[in-house]
C-alpha cells in the first residue's frame, strides 16, 4: 500500500507544480529518471545493499507504482525548474537529493524497503551524482543551452 499512497501523492504534487504547457518538453527528465533510478536499483537489489519487499505491479526488481509515481514526476518537475546560475542549480541539486533521502527514510519507515549494505550517506551521494546529471540532461539536450565550465 505504500507504494500506491506515494504514487499518488506525487501525482497530485505533480499537477500542482508542473508547467502543463512545457510538459511535452520536460517529460524526457521524466524518462531519463526512470531509467536511471532503474538501473541503479535494479543493481543495488542484486548486490544485495538494499531490498524492495510488497512489490505490486515489478519494474526492475522496484515497484512500478514508485518509478512512474516519485521518480518520474520528480524527473519532470526537477528538470522543469532547473535555475540558470550554476550556484543555485548546485542549490537545487542539494535540495532535491535531500528531499528524495526523505523520501526514503519514509518508505524505509513503512517497511517495503530496507537498507542490508546500505546507508544514507551512500544514498545522498548517489542522489547528487544522478540529479546532476539530470542537470546537464536538461541543459544539453532539452534546453539546448551552451554549458560553459
Amino acid at each position: 500500500m505504500p507504494w500506491v499512497i506515494s504514487f499518488v501523492i506525487s501525482w497530485i504534487l505533480f499537477f500542482v507544480l508542473s508547467d502543463n504547457k512545457n510538459l511535452k518538453k520536460y517529460i524526457w527528465g521524466g524518462v531519463l529518471a526512470v531509467l536511471l533510478a532503474s538501473i541503479v536499483d535494479y543493481g543495488g537489489q542484486k548486490l544485495r545493499l538494499y531490498a524492495f519487499h510488497e512489490i505490486i505491479i515489478p519494474w526492475a526488481t522496484c515497484s512500478a507504482f514508485y518509478k512512474f509515481g516519485p521518480i518520474f514526476t520528480m524527473g519532470i518537475l526537477f528538470s522543469q525548474y532547473v535555475p540558470k546560475s550554476k550556484w543555485l542549480q548546485t542549490a537545487h541539486i542539494i535540495a532535491c537529493s535531500a528531499l528524495y533521502i526523505l523520501l526514503e527514510l519514509i518508505i524505509i519507515n513503512t517497511g517495503v524497503a530496507e537498507y542490508i549494505h546500505w546507508n544514507t550517506l551512500a544514498s545522498f551521494f548517489i542522489n547528487v551524482v544522478t540529479f546532476g546529471s539530470l542537470t546537464w540532461f536538461t541543459l544539453v539536450f532539452i534546453r539546448h543551452e551552451q554549458i560553459n565550465y
